[in-house]
């Protein structure tokens, strides 16, 4: 397993997080998008496509990018909502953690409603959280969904795998929306996987060769796993033919039921990786 990050272009003002442990973690201010979380023996545990985009309008590709206000095209919106392509606002940072802040404005009016989200990225030894809140302040109810589209490096895909999904019901995006249940103890990647699991448990983990990584999410009731595969990744500009061999997706999500806010009142969710 590589202990260092891929090779990226570095935006000026990227946020730099460094626990007295030794751990570290690089944030975009453009999408509030953590680009790289470094464990303290230097373990690289996020994926980051070498070819990713650092252009406005752009959504790099890898790392933990904010899906909001709209899961992919489940909507009027543009593919995953305005979140991810927008600069937010670096409300303060610590050795540890940051947070940062966007609200309406010009360009999220294509979604007309005031709103203000914050999201919260702290690092400690073996450990990253993540917490996105959502805050109604326009004077009707507003719905949305959400995710962390979040980007972890592995190995080798062939042989990792994701356990603690046997027994839900998910949909099966890369085959026509088929809704399924999962049968094995343990989902695998022989070619491409997008599946969106309903009601999933707290705690589930990626096996890899080197590491087993626990993903826990409080507030989002879903979790999509995504891997594109051989063919769909080498029709992707933005990585290279043979990038999905070190990375699997495991993303907390609110898609089946979109969260609902009536004016003054917040939503939050997290998700927490540890290894």
């Amino acid at each position: 397993m590589s202990t260092q990050p891929d090779p990226s272009p570095v935006f000026p003002n990227d946020v730099q997080l460094k626990s007295p442990d030794g751990a570290s973690a690089r944030i975009s201010p453009y999408g509030a998008h953590v680009l790289s979380w470094i464990r303290p023996n230097g373990d690289e545990c996020m994926f980051l496509s070498p070819q990713a985009e650092f252009r406005l309008g752009a959504a790099i590709r890898g790392g933990a990018p904010i899906i909001f206000p709209q899961f992919s095209g489940m909507g009027d919106l543009p593919k995953h909502g305005f979140a991810r392509t927008l600069p937010w606002e670096v409300a303060r940072t610590d050795a540890d953690s940051a947070v940062f802040w966007l609200s309406e404005n010009e360009t999220t009016r294509l979604w007309p409603h005031r709103f203000l989200a914050e999201y919260t990225a702290r690092i400690g030894g073996n450990r990253l959280e993540m917490t996105l809140s959502v805050t109604n302040i326009d004077i009707s109810p507003f719905m949305f969904t959400a995710a962390l589209h979040t980007y972890l490096r592995v190995n080798d895909v062939l042989q990792a795998s994701v356990t603690g999904l046997r027994g839900l019901v998910y949909q099966d995006s890369a085959n026509g929306g088929k809704e399924s249940h999962e049968e094995s103890d343990r989902v695998v990647f022989p070619g491409e996987v997008d599946r969106i699991y309903f009601q999933t448990p707290p705690l589930i983990q990626l096996i890899d060769e080197n590491r087993t990584l626990s993903v826990s999410a409080e507030g989002f009731p879903d979790t999509v796993v995504w891997n594109p595969g051989a063919e769909k990744c080498a029709k992707l500009a933005d990585m290279e033919p043979d990038g999905y061999l070190r990375f699997v997706c495991v993303e907390a999500a609110a898609i089946a039921s979109p969260i609902v806010l009536v004016p003054g009142e917040t939503w939050r969710g997290s998700q927490i990786l540890s290894a």
